[in-house]
């Protein structure tokens, strides 16, 4: 890996593997051409990046499915601070964005139960089609033809000194 940067002097790189092969990519930051001016992780977007590499992991940029810090109106379900704090008194940790959509998957399931009054999934499939609505984890809304989401939009965050910065918290 080393060698391929030196012979291409990047200005920036991006990684996009297993959390685990990012993390050992990442290892060797310290070692980089000084060319690199900026870092992009798909990896980044959770909290063991930076409890992983502490240092190494400041500047990088990463994507997060969700922020507690990012709210949108007229949710169905709980707020952030609701999953925040009762995920914290179960677990005794901070959720990711890995354990916020779990929960979100069932506010959605729950709310195409309650729409169809059925458990068939066909009817199911048809109430997640006609659903667009918020929650706590963002919007949900998907394509009735492909069953694509396209409601929903990441956020882009930044390590700094150990803590996430969330970069785009706009959704209109």
């Amino acid at each position: 890996m080393l060698g391929v940067l030196f012979g291409i002097a990047p200005e920036v790189v991006v990684l996009a593997g297993r959390f685990e092969d990012e993390l050992s990519i990442m290892r060797t930051r310290p070692r980089w051409p000084s060319t690199v001016r900026a870092v992009a992780a798909v990896a980044a977007g959770v909290r063991a990046f930076s409890v992983e590499l502490g240092r190494t992991a400041d500047e990088v940029f990463g994507p997060s499915q969700w922020e507690p810090a990012v709210t949108l109106p007229d949710i169905v379900g709980p707020t952030s601070d609701w999953f925040l704090e009762s995920f914290q008194m179960q677990f005794a940790e901070a959720p990711d964005y890995i354990a916020a959509g779990s929960f979100a998957t069932g506010l959605i399931l729950t709310e195409c139960i309650r729409r169809s009054t059925s458990l068939h999934d066909g009817e199911l499939r048809n109430a997640a089609c006609e659903l667009d609505c918020n929650t706590f984890y963002g919007r949900f809304r998907i394509d009735s033809r492909t069953g694509v989401q396209r409601g929903h939009r990441m956020v882009l965050v930044r390590w700094r000194e150990g803590r996430r910065v969330v970069l785009s918290p706009s959704f209109k």
